[in-house]
């Protein structure tokens, strides 16, 4: 077995990385943060999120049901809607982003800390 095939087969047991591969993408996080308000439906969810294309929004909805962590449902209202919402499974996922959100404020933090402390300082 190659040294390359090897590391792919490793990396697909690895939770850690499974989870770091269900979870990235640049408009996920912000998903789950919506979803995780309550459903929303298509066109409510790409209004809340500026900046984000249609073709991207839909893919990686998309992506999330594949996973299992995003369901969608049409209601019948006055007309045909798409509702999306978490599903059970998708709902686990926001102690792992409350954890995320934190470690990222230290790490942001930590950063100003030592980018502060390689400012120059100027005697006065």
């Amino acid at each position: 077995m190659k040294k390359s095939s090897e590391s792919h087969t490793e990396r697909a047991r690895c939770p850690l990385y499974t989870a770091i591969q269900v979870i990235e993408g640049r408009w996920k996080p912000m998903i789950f943060q919506r979803l995780g308000q309550g459903g929303r439906g298509f066109g409510e969810l790409r209004r809340s999120m500026p900046g984000v294309t249609i073709k991207v929004l839909r893919d990686q909805l998309r992506q999330l049901e594949a996973e299992g962590l995003v369901q969608k449902s049409l209601s019948p209202q006055p007309r045909l809607s798409v509702r999306y919402e978490l599903t059970a499974h998708g709902r686990t996922l926001g102690p792992v982003f409350e954890t995320l959100w934190s470690w990222g404020v230290g790490h942001l933090a930590h950063i100003g800390d030592v980018a502060s402390s390689r400012e120059p300082r100027i005697a006065l």
